[in-house]
């Protein structure tokens, strides 16, 4: 196995700026990955997200369970027949001190659905039309969408003022925080936001997150004391806080699938015979235990178990673990001699490590692999937007609604770096949008089923999510969706 480093190495981070105690007004966070753009129409990464969710608002928001909840709508309506939503707003301020009006909704929402300005404008094809006056705002659909309202959840559908310039660096919301201070692959800072709406303050002055893309260095500033939580501590590290009377662990479902993606596109992926040979010869279990230590689910399926209502739990004997039969597949297809590069993202312990796992497991079926190391930056140019790949690996973060997560998967969706391409699945996604109930369940559980056999990817595991903190540090909640709610927690 040949392996190359990639744009740069990870840099151990052991004497970061400012620490934190019990009686600091400071928390200190660490994450892997820096921001791609805090400017909610262009951003496409999970790493933006969980610290957007503390800066920005839509009309509607998340709760720990996966339900909604009023944020900057105090409560809305829907018509009978499911196309035209009406929101009622609440007084509520940017963090640039200006009132959030109608007229800052209606030009929020037309840019999240303006082909020409927003990355997942796909979202919100179903928009026909947006007013607003006063404190109302309407929102007219061209036919019904059961997902619209969690559509509205999402970063991509924040609402910031009129007129504003630069959000990529210096985003205006109305969350609880607000941005003080970026400084690239070093730390994001916030600052309580004073003005918010919220009955209740934040604990905390000030939220850092410190960008510590190494799991080893980030233990060792949590037990140091300069960080004072890790939402996501890769699981290979467990065992050196596991004993720490001083650091507790919080473990949850991450709702998060990961897949080793195949561009459907490029020869000779594109016979499905190739890719359904990679997927036999991938072991789960031992991945699973290799790279995550067991806290994990395997995966065969583009949805997690976290999402009981939609998930198949049927489909582990589509693509079992049978390397002989996965060598057989590549000899049908004509294919020898294989070789492949599997691009793996530096910047996440777990991906790279399950990477480097699958790459002996197909090379014990005769595929020669070279592993390419990327810093995030480049994944999300290379892989994401040119789709210039073999095979890579990502951690598809979850939503709060299954179309969300299948969407991405249809021909000609913007998220589709698989080039994956199925008319029968189109038309079962579009079906999805319009049915209520058992209805809709069994379209995504035939979507689903279609994914697995077509091998858009190869379905991994859900890891557990293990947020570790100092053990003073009140409030944590797990979210189905990839956020840190830093004004939910205390001392």
């Amino acid at each position: 196995m040949k392996l190359r480093l990639g744009l740069a190495a990870l840099v151990l981070l052991l004497t970061l700026a400012g620490s934190s105690s019990a009686f600091s007004a400071a928390l200190n966070v660490a994450v892997s990955a820096d921001p791609d753009t805090f400017d909610p129409t262009k951003t496409v990464a999970a790493a933006t997200v969980e610290i957007a969710f503390n800066i920005y608002e839509g009309l509607v928001k998340a709760a720990p369970d996966g339900s909604l909840v009023g944020a900057l709508a105090t409560d809305w309506d829907v018509s009978p027949d499911q196309k035209t939503y009406t929101f009622t707003l609440r007084d509520a301020f940017f963090h640039n001190g200006a009132k959030v009006t109608a007229e800052d909704v209606v030009n929020a929402l037309n840019r999240a659905r303006d082909a020409e300005v927003s990355a997942r404008w796909n979202d919100f094809a179903l928009v026909e039309a947006v007013e607003g006056e006063g404190s109302t705002v309407v929102v007219r659909l061209s036919q019904p969408n059961a997902a619209f309202l969690y559509t509205l959840a999402e970063v991509n559908a924040a609402i910031y003022p009129k007129g504003a310039e630069g959000l990529a660096a210096k985003p205006i919301g109305t969350g609880p925080y607000k941005l003080a201070e970026w400084r690239p692959n070093q730390y994001v800072r916030l600052e309580r936001f004073n003005e918010y709406w919220g009955e209740k303050a934040p604990y905390y002055d000030e939220v850092v997150f410190r960008i510590i893309p190494d799991e080893y260095s980030a233990v060792l500033n949590l037990l140091s004391g300069n960080v004072d939580l890790i939402p996501r501590m890769e699981a290979s590290v467990y065992h050196q806080v596991a004993n720490d009377s001083r650091i507790k662990v919080v473990a949850g479902p991450m709702n998060l699938v990961q897949i080793l993606a195949i561009n459907n596109q490029r020869p000779p992926f594109n016979d499905v015979r190739v890719r359904k040979a990679l997927a036999m010869a991938v072991n789960r279990e031992e991945i699973m235990f290799g790279a995550a230590w067991g806290f994990a689910q395997p995966l065969y399926s583009g949805l997690s178990p976290a999402m009981p209502a939609f998930f198949n739990g049927k489909l582990q004997e589509v693509n079992p673990y049978d390397p002989a039969l996965a060598r057989e597949l590549l000899r049908e297809a004509g294919v020898s001699n294989l070789k492949l590069t599997l691009t793996l993202p530096s910047d996440y312990p777990l991906h790279v490590q399950t990477g480097e796992i699958a790459a002996q497991q197909w090379e014990a079926i005769g595929i020669d692999v070279d592993i390419q190391l990327v810093e995030w930056g480049t994944w999300l140019e290379k892989v994401y937007a040119q789709r210039d790949y073999d095979v890579s690996i990502v951690g598809l973060a979850g939503r709060l609604d299954p179309h969300a997560i299948l969407v991405r998967y249809t021909s000609g969706n913007s998220r589709n770096f698989f080039n994956f391409s199925s008319p029968e699945f189109d038309q079962l996604i579009e079906q999805g949008l319009v049915l209520q109930g058992s209805e809709r369940v069994a379209v995504y559980h035939l979507a689903q089923e279609i994914l697995a056999r077509e091998v858009a990817g190869v379905f991994v595991m859900d890891p557990e999510q293990l947020a570790a903190m100092r053990g003073e540090i009140q409030g944590w909640e797990h979210y189905p969706i990839y956020v840190v709610d830093a004004a939910r927690l205390y001392e």
